[in-house]
């Protein structure tokens, strides 16, 4: 089989005791679960398909498994390297520590992924929101493709922070302990290649360590983060998104990106609504309504509603994960829903109550 000319970036690995049988189906089970297109499950291949990353080609070599990655820049190749170790580690504790990659990736060093940016401006956005502006040496890997990012911040007392390196295995080590670190998830807002300046922004909360960090943090400052990340732009011209405050800017990023002869709706829930001052423009085709916490109201309940009255329409929903997982529990009890495919729909908890 032929992979994709457009990922040119490949590294092999061989997994010699595990027979090929033996992972096939959980391999399939776990792309499918991820809503990850698998475009070859034959007795003697798989190929998984990462939008906008790369490829998963597994293949069977006498009594084990040799595994294929692609991918169209190191940082991706990395993540995807990186992503396998982790799920081989779910299906077969312990045999992610004897994967040997063909590429050079130099043992302990940074990952690829992790970029260090200085930050440039710190900006108010509507009533709850700080806008960041940093600036790296190399921003060129984040694209619609994926939106994505991890802020890295150590504890606020954390006076020798340290970073994450790369495995024998390829994998990513954090730091645990007392030097773990937080690793929020953000949305690039806009983004200049040409001057590698990105801007995202920070929902304002009591407590929350990233907010703490944005309120003291000031120009000039080191800001490590981990990137580019998945979810990007639904390539899609008919869309419902469902959104409380931390998923705004994301939401407001695929709103502004979508054709402009786009249809649908996109429901914002805020504490003041409308009056948060958050800025959202969309295409005329899709309506835009603003809800308050005092309303009440199940973003849950109103995406299934609009879900059934519009079948065809992508679903984009990112808020708390109680709401997420109801949502994800009605979707799978839904039969009548052949619809359902890969690249269909976005349901994401961008935070959690507990």
């Amino acid at each position: 089989m032929t992979i994709n000319p457009t990922f040119p970036l490949q590294t092999t690995a061989t997994l010699s005791t595990l027979p090929f049988g033996i992972l096939r189906t959980p391999l399939v089970a776990m792309a499918q679960e991820h809503e990850l297109p698998v475009i070859e499950d034959s007795d003697s291949a798989v190929t998984v398909e990462v939008p906008g990353f790369g490829h998963y080609h597994f293949t069977a070599q006498g009594d084990g498994i040799e595994i294929r990655v692609s991918a169209a820049l190191p940082d991706r190749l990395h993540m995807l390297k990186d992503g396998f170790a982790e799920h081989l580690e779910e299906l077969q504790p312990g045999l992610s520590q004897t994967l040997r990659w063909s590429d050079t990736a130099t043992v302990g060093a940074l990952p690829p992924n992790v970029h260090a940016t200085t930050v440039m401006s710190i900006t108010p956005v509507g009533r709850a929101f700080l806008r960041v502006r940093v600036k790296a040496a190399d921003l060129s890997s984040f694209q619609e493709d994926a939106i994505h990012f991890r802020l890295l911040l150590p504890a606020a007392d954390c006076a020798d922070p340290a970073w994450p390196h790369v495995a024998e295995n390829g994998a990513t080590v954090w730091p645990s302990g007392d030097k773990a670190l937080h690793r929020p998830v953000y949305t690039t807002r806009h983004i200049d290649h040409a001057a590698a300046e990105m801007t995202f922004d920070i929902f304002l909360h009591d407590g929350g360590r990233a907010t703490n960090w944005v309120l003291g943090a000031k120009p000039g400052d080191t800001l490590r983060i981990a990137g580019p990340g998945g979810g990007g732009i639904p390539q899609t011209s008919q869309i419902l998104i469902y959104a409380d405050e931390t998923a705004l800017p994301a939401a407001a990023r695929i709103l502004e990106t979508l054709p402009r002869d786009s249809r649908g709706a996109a429901v914002l829930l805020a504490a003041d609504g409308a009056d948060c001052g958050y800025p959202i423009v969309a295409p005329e085709g899709i309506s835009v309504t603003w809800l308050r916490h005092v309303d009440q109201q199940s973003l849950c309940d109103l995406a299934l509603t609009a879900r059934a009255e519009r079948p065809d329409h992508f679903l984009w929903f990112a808020c708390e994960k109680s709401d997420v997982q109801r949502l994800r529990a009605a979707i799978k009890q839904d039969k009548p829903a052949p619809r359902k495919s890969p690249g269909q729909g976005y349901i994401a908890a961008y935070w959690s109550q507990s």
